[in-house]
């Protein structure tokens, strides 16, 4: 007997913006469950997905059996100054043990800023992102868009397979010097979830 489902892990990437810092924190997602069948058991499989910072490389699954967020920091090399950017990235990895057809997308949200004690930061800031084959395109400016509404989304990601999700974070020109060392909590909705593998839907 198959069962067909979607599904879906939802995740949070929190970045803070100190001057060139920016940290990802992701929650958990977990599917797993079994079934007593005669004339023996069956398990379903797990829905794992896996997360790499960039240019960090620190690494954490959204699957976490106790249930707390995981936590992910990106760390550009480069120094927020007005007028630049500074960028980072996450690689997706769809590290489901599912049989058959597994493919999954990654969407990421529009985000939210919010100032951190008291200071004016965020009205300076914008961020956008891209989508890319692999993690250093991350620091090649081409191909950012403003992460509006309708937010990002990856292309389809096979098992084993992996997409990335990059973001660049620009200091506006006109930020006046009394933004200097002010911090900004940026969040952005980051949700994984199963494409149908059936014609028509599942």
């Amino acid at each position: 007997m198959r069962v067909k489902r979607t599904l879906q892990a939802a995740g949070l990437i929190a970045a803070a913006v100190i001057l060139g810092l920016l940290a990802v924190q992701g929650t958990y997602a977990l599917w797993s469950a079994t079934a007593v069948a005669a004339p023996g058991s069956v398990s379903s499989a797990s829905f794992t997905v896996n997360l790499t910072a960039t240019p960090s490389g620190q690494a954490t699954t959204m699957t976490l059996p106790d249930g707390k967020p995981a936590s992910l920091a990106l760390t550009p090399a480069a120094a927020l100054l007005p007028g630049t950017s500074v960028y980072g990235g996450v690689v997706v990895t769809n590290s489901s043990d599912a049989g058959g057809t597994f493919n999954t997308a990654a969407t990421v949200g529009q985000p939210a800023m919010a100032n951190l004690s008291g200071g004016t930061l965020s009205q300076y800031l914008s961020v956008s992102g891209k989508a890319a084959a692999s993690a250093t395109d991350c620091s090649t400016a081409i191909g950012y868009a403003p992460l509006g509404a309708p937010g990002l989304a990856s292309p389809a990601v096979p098992k084993s397979g992996s997409t990335v999700l990059c973001f660049q974070v620009t200091l506006s020109p006109s930020a006046p010097s009394t933004v200097k060392g002010q911090a900004v909590a940026i969040t952005l909705p980051l949700t994984v979830r199963q494409l149908c593998g059936v014609p028509g839907g599942c």
